[in-house]
């Protein structure tokens, strides 16, 4: 099975109701990328009881989705961008977006490629034009899609910068290649990744699903 058309199956699993999108089977890789990420958080949160619903940036249903293909802010109105709402009963409301940027301790804006983040707090950001604080993201993932090239440690090191400025708990590191290197930075600074993965390693994809529902399943007891 072709990486893309693997990843383009889980997303389009994730979208369910939806009946159309801006994506596709042949959209390019790395924007398939994260949205397969976030549609595998999706089925994590559904496997820990969650109820999802498609959202448009108006508020309703999102019948036909749009998906982020380039970083932009949670209030940005250039498309009508979508999100996923995820309930826990008896929890505060979460969404699932990508490509949004959070603003961090150091008050410098990232880009998080995945993020969920708390609905109350996405609602102040739309409403006020400004990017969610970074403590207020409860799962973060930085996506690196290369099938010709290598991660370099150079990389590695940049993400640890990055996590420090908005927080460690929940924030996971995923790539298509493994070298060996980052795997060794990322095992000594006791950071989340996988390296290596896609829907061609079911492996790899059940572990990190099962990190992700342990996040869940945190946020539901606290």
């Amino acid at each position: 099975m072709p990486l893309r058309t693997g990843m383009w199956g889980d997303i389009a699993a994730a979208l369910g109701p939806a009946t159309n999108a801006n994506l596709s089977a042949a959209s390019a890789g790395n924007d398939l990328y994260e949205c397969y990420m976030w549609a595998l958080v999706l089925e994590a949160a559904r496997r820990e009881g969650a109820t999802i619903r498609l959202i448009a940036r108006s508020g309703g249903p999102a019948t036909n989705f749009w998906f982020r293909t380039s970083p932009s802010s949670i209030f940005s109105t250039t498309h009508d961008y979508c999100h996923a709402e995820i309930h826990f009963t008896g929890c505060p409301m979460l969404e699932s977006h990508i490509g949004i940027y959070v603003s961090g301790k150091s008050k410098v804006n990232h880009e998080c490629d995945v993020a969920i983040i708390y609905k109350d707090e996405a609602n102040t950001c739309r409403a006020e034009s400004v990017n969610p604080r970074s403590s207020k993201v409860l799962l973060a993932i930085e996506c690196k899609y290369y099938l010709s090239s290598s991660l370099g440690v150079n990389l590695g090191r940049s993400y640890l910068g990055l996590i420090n400025d908005i927080y460690t708990n929940g924030r996971f590191f995923v790539s298509t290649q493994n070298t060996g290197s980052v795997d060794r930075l990322f095992s000594r600074h006791n950071k989340e990744y996988e390296i290596g993965m896609s829907p061609m390693a079911p492996d790899l994809e059940i572990r990190l699903r099962g990190s992700f529902e342990k996040i869940f399943r945190n946020f539901k007891t606290q």
